[in-house]
């Protein structure tokens, strides 16, 4: 079994202290030993004056939407957004075009040094490109159906997509699951039958919730923008009873908290709402410049962790966001709240999004046993004595990333 070594100024494992002239051994794919070096050791490769950290996760995307990319502007009103991604046919395009644009998206992430994707899809298309990646991915079929068409068989439908889901392959670092939606766009039944899928396959669930005030108030109320927005496209029939209560708690009447979901947004909650996340340990999904694009109040990451609630990092699509870089998330979040230590920023930007994926075992932290992929990021000051905030004040790319203790090409 040959053995290569890798030495760098800086390595942070997440797992453990951060380590001054780092030196990391690989074989076959995984990580044999992590060690300092000593002054005037010879043999490893030399990675120069960077940080070594984990592969970064990303725990929410939306690959498929790329070519949408700065194409439809946010001017206050997330229903009038959505709509125009509609009128616009970003939704109806083809889906190998869809494909094809998903696949220049992840060789972009890549390059970012993203190196485990959690994808939701609109359909099958996607089932080949998450088979064949480079890395980990927890692919996520999204399901719909609301009013007239929360029953039936079509496209998107719970009857048309747990099947698929099901037949995939599940293995240690691919999965499929599903997706439903959101509140406003899933009948309260489908909710329930995904939560029952999840119980009985064990397979992954992802669902966006809390995102907007407007979804509160459909759920309290059941008006509101979403409920004209299902009058104009036809799909309200009267079927739907506003429970009377917040995102969080109706998702947990209707047994989906019980499933552990990987809840996307989270946006607005309540201090009652927090308790309700703690107690299931579902993991939240915080989007930060996708956040700031919908200019959404500030999000309760801060609260959710102080209450042990996983909180891991996600970049949403290029439709709200300007790449799939979790770097660049890790950066901006770096400037815009100081609160949260470097430390707490990497481990939500790897290992907390690796857990949430049940990927925790495979990735997300360099260990003994696990595989070897990494991302090496140049440093600002060689000599810092804070290597993580260095990186993070800085706008420098990754030189080099490895998957499974493979190198690969980064150029655009």
């Amino acid at each position: 079994m040959a053995v290569i070594s890798y030495r760098a100024r800086s390595l942070a494992p997440v797992s453990a202290e951060l380590i001054p002239n780092g030196q990391l051994e690989i074989a076959d794919g995984v990580v044999q030993r992590i060690v300092r070096a000593e002054p005037g050791t010879r043999g490893p490769v030399d990675l120069g004056d960077v940080l070594v950290v984990p592969g970064l996760v990303n725990a929410h995307t939306h690959l498929e939407l790329s070519a949408c990319r700065a194409r439809v502007p946010f001017e206050g009103a997330f229903v009038d957004w959505i709509e125009a991604l509609v009128r616009r046919g970003y939704l109806e395009s083809d889906p190998a075009d869809r494909a094809a644009e998903s696949d220049r998206a992840l060789c972009a992430s890549l390059r970012a040094g993203v190196t485990a994707v959690a994808d939701i899809a609109t359909g099958p298309h996607m089932l080949e490109r998450w088979r064949n990646a480079p890395g980990p991915v927890v692919g996520f079929l999204e399901v719909t159906g609301m009013g007239t068409r929360r029953a039936g068989t079509h496209p998107q439908s719970f009857a048309a997509l747990a099947p698929l889901a099901a037949r995939e392959p599940s293995t240690g670092c691919y999965r499929v699951g599903l997706s439903p939606h959101a509140p406003y766009s899933v009948a309260p039944e489908i909710y329930r039958a995904v939560a029952d899928f999840a119980r009985v396959t064990g397979r992954h669930v992802a669902t966006h919730l809390a995102e907007t005030r407007e979804e509160i108030e459909f759920l309290a109320t059941g008006t509101g923008p979403f409920r004209d927005m299902l009058e104009r496209w036809g799909l309200w029939d009267g079927s739907f009873e506003a429970p009377g209560c917040s995102p969080v708690e109706y998702a947990d009447r209707l047994g989906l908290l019980a499933a552990r979901p990987l809840l996307a947004h989270v946006n607005y909650v309540s201090d009652g709402d927090l308790d309700l996340l703690a107690a299931s340990g579902a993991p939240v999904v915080y989007c930060p410049r996708s956040h700031a694009f919908f200019e959404h109040a500030p999000h309760p990451c801060g609260a959710m962790l102080a209450r042990g609630i996983p909180v891991c990092i996600g970049t949403d699509s290029l439709a709200s966001n300007e790449s799939l870089s979790v770097l660049d998330e890790l950066r901006f979040l770096h400037r815009r709240n100081g609160s949260l230590a470097p430390a707490t920023l990497l481990a939500m930007g790897t290992l907390a999004g690796a857990r949430a994926l049940g990927l925790g075992a495979q990735c997300g932290s360099l260990e003994t046993g696990k595989r070897a992929d990494f991302v090496a990021i140049p440093l600002s000051d060689p000599d810092t004595d804070d290597p993580l905030a260095d990186v993070l004040a800085s706008d420098r790319a990754p030189s080099a990333v490895f998957v499974s203790g493979r190198r690969v090409s980064i150029d655009a």
